[in-house]
């Protein structure tokens, strides 16, 4: 196995301070991939256990949180081979550290249905990995500064929590609330009007619905109406000068 590079230290993939290895080798080839030199899976130095030893070291640090792999792809089979020796050694002297894995593959399907049924490697290291955030990186499904992955299909996995219980575990990344779905809010005409707190003032049959945009801040009593449906029985209009 090659690697690319190791990052340290390192805040943007995963949790806390992290060492994060970038191993060499991806058959993905995902659209505008950050890091393409990384397909070739001769690309970058030949990982050893000097390499393993500087990892090691660099885990002693009190303030370091855990390991990172990332590539290339890591769950490429000639790299799952390479990283066992690594994740197993870092759980045994470290088991308070946790490790994260990003993958291409689908952690149902390719994963746990088919690599860890036909390859050992694979049901024994997922023993040591704690978070998997699985998926191709999708160009159509980006969002600017998403936390720990690059588009809104990438899940956080649990993978202990996964095993143990039979069926997948997912985890939120916290930023969910900026692209998710949110369901309309009613509220009584008169108090949108009135921009009022107190409902109940409104008269009967008279409601509107109003979608927010969940990407923009809404302060108090300013609202960014998308859509509005209004159902009122009966509305009378009286303007000042107007008989």
């Amino acid at each position: 196995m090659n690697y690319a590079d190791i990052k340290y230290p390192d805040i943007q993939d995963g949790e806390g301070i992290r060492v994060a290895l970038y191993v060499s080798g991806c058959h993905f080839h995902c659209k505008e991939c950050h890091n393409k030199e990384a397909w070739d899976f001769q690309f970058g130095k030949e990982f050893t256990d000097e390499t393993i030893e500087e990892i090691v070291d660099l885990l002693k640090n009190d303030y370091v949180n855990g390991l990172s792999l990332l590539g290339g792809e890591p769950l490429e089979p000639v790299n799952q081979e390479g990283l066992l020796p690594l994740v197993k050694r870092v759980k045994a002297e470290f088991p308070e550290k946790d490790i994260w894995c990003w993958t291409g593959y689908d952690f149902d399907k390719d994963v746990l249905n088919q690599m860890a049924l036909e390859n050992k490697t694979t049901k024994e290291l997922l023993k040591y990995i704690d978070i998997i955030v699985d998926g191709q990186f999708e160009i159509e499904k980006k969002m600017e500064d998403l936390a720990f992955r690059g588009s809104t299909n990438q899940r956080k996995i649990d993978v202990q929590e996964s095993l143990k219980k039979g069926k997948i575990v997912t985890l939120k990344f916290g930023d969910e609330a900026r692209y998710e779905e949110q369901k309309p809010k009613i509220m009584y005409f008169e108090s949108f009007k009135k921009s009022e707190k107190d409902l109940t003032k409104a008269p009967e049959n008279s409601t509107i619905t109003v979608n927010f945009n969940p990407i923009n801040t809404i302060e108090e009593n300013v609202f960014e109406r998308q859509s509005i449906e209004l159902k009122e029985e009966k509305e009378i209009i009286a303007a000042k000068g107007i008989d």
